[in-house]
């Protein structure tokens, strides 16, 4: 909206509504004064006259806090030098006006999860914290404060909501609304160390748990086939259940939209021998492109959960064992299998290799084999004394190979091969 020039009143000023970008209303009965009004709603008296040819700015004040009239008598007494200029007030707007443009500008590119839970964030924590504050007057000590009574109830919580205002002030300082010398008060607080949560199935439970899959899906059971296709995956549930059949290729799952945007998933010949023997147990009408994978009844989620915990307890595995477990032990099983931490974060999706690093948990009997080939490789280099030495002159090489206990004195391993296995 272009800038306006009206006789202004109390009332005016008050219905003036916020547009996509600022703007003002200029002041008829006093030259050079002005109302801006923001995006976020909030409104402040800006005053810009000449002395001797140099443009003069100053801030006068907000309204309501500073009405109509009063701003004129203080704007009339700066033209006419009759009084020095007021320190500059905070303009910056209450941080409940501001979350809400930040809602507007910024969260509406959320997915509708996590603008779900952004709401819940701002409503349940963060607006009862620092409503009536404006932006600039949130200190560090009052986050800290509030960061450490809600981390007394919920540490991972309280990491997700510092997450969102921290990204809420940033907005704020790019927006302009805050000085350039503005210090985020979140900056430098050590969130609260996460809880590894993420577990996985052993091998034998894998097998337990594919058995009852398996008869399962003998009797129909959509739900159990959705999660025998996330055991051999790794997809999310989300994932898996916003499967169409046209998006079912003939090497490869194209998921529409993920957690971290659209992308392919790469069929192995047991993945697609698994999803050919589904769709022929599938009727030809429900088999159409745009109709889905795993059709469940109600609430898509709470119906395999509800599936989940009976094949849990059929397949006596652990009680604290989760649906999204599946996803870790496919990364899990696929490191123990020699694949690297990046095809694994391929596979799985993931946008930071360091995600995968945390699901590749090693059972004992990997990280056995692993303590054993590497000491077997050390026991090597040090059994073996250095070319040309007089002790290796002196010794024969099948004795060496009977000390160093058999083939590990054999020829070929050496610092290269050392440095492989690492």
């Amino acid at each position: 909206m272009a800038n306006l020039l009206l006789s202004l009143t109390d009332a005016l000023c008050k219905g003036a509504r916020p547009q996509d970008r600022e703007y003002s209303l200029r002041d008829t009965r006093q030259p050079g004064l002005a109302l801006r009004i923001q995006p976020c709603g909030s409104r402040s008296w800006v005053m810009r006259y000449r002395i001797n040819g140099k443009l003069v700015r100053h801030l006068l004040g907000t309204f309501p806090e500073t009405g109509v009239k009063a701003v004129r008598q203080i704007a009339a007494a700066l033209r006419a030098q009759e009084a020095e200029a007021p320190p500059p007030p905070s303009i910056a707007p209450l941080f409940e006006s501001f979350q809400a443009e930040h809602e507007r500008r910024y969260a509406a590119s959320y997915k509708p999860e996590g603008l779900r839970t952004y709401r819940s964030y701002v409503r349940c924590e963060l607006l009862p914290a620092f409503s009536g504050k404006r932006i600039d007057a949130i200190t560090r000590q009052d986050v800290v404060q509030w960061f450490e009574r809600y981390s007394a109830r919920k540490p991972g919580g309280a990491n997700r909501a510092l997450g969102i205002l921290s990204q809420i002030l940033r907005c704020a300082k790019t927006w302009g609304y805050l000085p350039e010398t503005w210090r985020n008060p979140v900056t430098d607080i050590r969130m609260n160390r996460r809880r590894q949560v993420g577990t996985f199935l052993s091998e034998r439970q894998m097998v337990e748990l594919g058995a009852v899959l398996n008869s399962r899906m003998a009797q129909g059971c959509k739900a159990s086939a959705a999660l025998h296709l996330l055991s051999l995956t790794g997809c999310r549930v989300s994932e898996v259940l916003l499967l169409e059949w046209g998006d079912v290729l003939p090497d490869r799952l194209r998921l529409r939209d993920s957690k971290t945007g659209p992308r392919d998933v790469p069929l192995g010949v047991p993945v697609r021998q698994f999803l050919k023997a589904y769709r022929k147990s599938v009727p030809r009408l429900a088999k159409v492109p745009d109709a889905s994978v795993f059709p469940l009844p109600g609430q898509p989620y709470n119906a395999i959960r509800s599936v989940w915990l009976r094949v849990r307890k059929e397949a006596n595995l652990p009680d604290t064992l989760r649906i999204h477990d599946l996803r870790h032990s496919f990364a899990s099983h696929a490191i123990m299998a020699g694949e690297t931490l990046f095809s694994t974060s391929r596979l799985l999706g993931h946008s930071k290799i360091q995600t995968t690093a945390r699901y590749a948990h090693l059972a004992d009997t990997a990280l056995l084999d692993c303590a054993e080939t590497v000491g077997r490789l050390i026991l090597a280099q040090v059994a073996s004394p250095p070319r040309g030495s007089p002790t290796s002159l002196r010794r024969k090489a099948p004795d060496d190979a009977e000390s160093c206990g058999g083939e590990l004195g054999r020829p070929g391993t050496g610092p290269s091969q050392f440095s492989a296995a690492l």
